[in-house]
């Protein structure tokens, strides 16, 4: 199956509500250097002998290495937003000029970006007020004989409060990490302001709902 470059631009949204002036033509050309940068690097294992990216590395490291790829180039690409070099630092997008540095640990303002390859039920480690961007792919799916590539399926853009989460801690000596999961009222927001959808990968009453490419 052949390998997707950018994203295709019959499904792309161009009336989709983003914040802090970042434009589609800025998340577009994020995408396209993804893929440039995840192709690239399974060339290399390949030609040395080692296997792609999406087998050598478990679902979760895997998803956290992509949203890591989006965020540098997205930030690469943006007039108006850069990304956040503070480990564990939240959001990943910050507002150029609103902090003092690009190290921020706990921010107010700016776009907290997640890769996934499931359908929903997404979460993180807090409730928070933010603004979410959801990067939908799927990957090493079997298609008539042939592995598929990372794809881009889906990309989603809300502001959710604590209202949209709901909390999952621990509980006695449990060492499970807390646990925030988007409730049914934020998944909503996300779906309902897409910047990109494939046909047929929409969930619910979404799933015919695609952009105008005349929009």
């Amino acid at each position: 199956m052949t390998r997707p470059t950018q994203l295709d631009i019959t499904y792309v949204n161009r009336r989709v509500q983003l914040p802090y002036g970042l434009q589609v033509i800025e998340v577009e050309k994020g995408v396209a250097e993804t893929y440039r940068l995840f192709h690239g690097l399974n060339d290399f294992l390949i030609q040395g002998g080692f296997r792609p990216l999406e087998e050598l590395l478990l679902g979760n490291s895997l998803s956290g290495i992509i949203s890591e790829f989006l965020v540098k180039n997205i930030a690469r690409a943006s007039q108006t937003l850069e990304a956040n070099m503070k480990v564990g630092g939240h959001p990943d997008l910050l507002p150029k000029g609103h902090y003092s540095s690009n190290l921020v640990l706990k921010g107010d303002e700016g776009i907290e970006v997640k890769s996934s390859i499931q359908r929903g039920g997404w979460q993180g480690h807090n409730p928070e007020d933010c603004w979410l961007m959801v990067f939908r792919y799927g990957i090493g799916e079997q298609d008539n004989g042939e592995t598929v590539p990372l794809t881009f399926l889906e990309i989603l853009c809300a502001k959710l409060v604590r209202t949209d989460w709901s909390f999952s801690g621990r509980k006695g000596a449990s060492r499970r990490t807390p646990t925030a999961s988007i409730t049914a009222t934020g998944v909503e927001k996300l779906r309902s302001n897409f910047l990109y959808r494939l046909p047929g990968v929409g969930i619910g009453r979404h799933r015919d709902i695609l952009a105008n490419p005349r929009a």
